[in-house]
């Protein structure tokens, strides 16, 4: 499989779908496939980067294999460009690279190279959701810290995690309705012990595709009421 490498944030945003253009200085006579990796060293200093991990909500991960995308062109950068490739005005000298079909893979270490180069495919494991997907839980997935069983509770997936047993997890974000059915004596406990409530770390198994059921704005909505409404708890 032909890789690229893309500094951190950028190679978030265009696994998460937000970015897809990515600009370079070089052309490349490549269409189809290839392999996303960050690179080790990021775009930004610590201190600009973990402000736009809090203002994404994710941890990026450096110098990791990351998603497959389909390149459909290359071209010198032209007017309205400038969205797709989250930039404020283009640069005409530059090469916009197309991206669609983006497919998030099971996060593995990359030493990136300069250009494009070869990774085994035989490392390559495709995740069987897309990032911002919606999912729901499955029956008999019980939380043992918390003692709430979660079938059937429904959310967005997020971001792959590597964790130190090795499985991988899959952010999954609750919709509005979730939310709505989290007990305040959770939401008081991760208050305390500094979790993140709005969501949980579920195994890829523990989940299957479902129909969404609300939008971002009133998943938004129903986080901002439960603040509002337990000024106590925060």
């Amino acid at each position: 499989m032909k890789a690229i490498t893309v500094q951190q944030p950028f190679a978030f945003e265009i696994m998460s779908g937000l970015k897809t253009i990515e600009v370079q200085t070089w052309d490349t006579l490549h269409r189809g496939d290839l392999l996303l990796c960050s690179t080790r060293k990021p775009a930004f200093s610590m201190k600009d980067m973990e402000e736009i991990e809090e203002e994404y909500g994710c941890t990026f991960l450096h110098g990791y294999a990351l998603c497959l995308v389909r390149l459909v062109d290359v071209r010198l950068m032209q007017k309205g460009d400038e969205e797709p490739a989250l930039m404020d005005e283009i640069d005409p000298e530059s090469y916009s690279w197309v991206f669609e079909d983006i497919r998030p893979v099971i996060p593995f270490p990359v030493k990136g190279k300069e250009g494009l180069f070869h990774v085994d495919d035989s490392l390559i494991t495709v995740s069987p959701f897309r990032y911002d997907e919606a999912v729901v839980v499955k029956s008999g997935t019980i939380d043992q810290d918390f003692g709430i069983d979660f079938s059937g509770w429904q959310g967005r997936t997020s971001e792959i995690v590597l964790i130190d047993e090795g499985e991988p997890r899959i952010q999954v974000i609750w919709d509005s309705v979730s939310l709505r059915s989290l007990p305040l004596s959770v939401i008081e406990r991760c208050e305390k012990e500094g979790i993140d409530w709005t969501g949980i770390l579920l195994r890829l198994g523990e989940i299957d595709h479902a129909e969404p059921r609300d939008t971002w704005d009133e998943v938004q909505e129903a986080v901002e009421r439960i603040i509002e409404e337990n000024p106590a708890l925060f």
